[in-house]
């Protein structure tokens, strides 16, 4: 881990949420002159209880979640360098495993600000990788209902 920040991961699964959490990487990015690593993780099984997705399906969504990363890059990244890549299997895990790989010296993590019941059923990604990385974790909140965003 190094400071100034030369490596930043943001993991996406391409909501607004995780769109905000790109715009923070990259401002912190630019500043430091850092490489941002760009990765998506497709779960290998889409619900608790289901069966695991056909191999063919997995690789058409990776695929397919590849293609997108590269498009996200294309628009957003302009004037920053990244790399992109697509993980398969439970999506914490994966953030880890790409946590393990790349050694990043920041992460910087969407959060969907769940609670109650829909924490309990749905868990959460971003604690289970705040409580297990290696490295420092920033966690960009979405924004609720009937808020407005701080001025900037």
């Amino acid at each position: 881990m190094a400071f100034p920040y030369q490596k930043i991961l943001c993991p996406i699964d391409f909501d607004q949420n995780s769109s905000n959490a790109l715009g923070r990487a990259i401002e912190i990015a630019l500043h430091f002159k850092a490489t941002i690593f760009l990765i998506h993780a497709v779960p290998l099984v889409a619900q608790f209880g289901e069966s695991p997705l056909p191999v063919d399906l997995s690789l058409d969504q990776q695929k397919a979640a590849l293609a997108k990363l590269n498009e996200i890059a294309r628009q957003k990244l302009n004037g920053v360098e990244h790399k992109t890549a697509v993980y398969a299997g439970d999506v914490a895990g994966s953030i880890l495993q790409a946590v393990d790989q790349i050694q990043p010296d920041l992460l910087v993590l969407a959060t969907h600000g769940r609670t109650g019941i829909a924490h309990l059923v749905l868990g959460s990604v971003a604690e289970a990788v705040v409580r297990r990385a290696s490295c420092p974790v920033l966690t960009i909140h979405g924004e609720q209902p009937g808020t407005h965003p701080a001025p900037r």
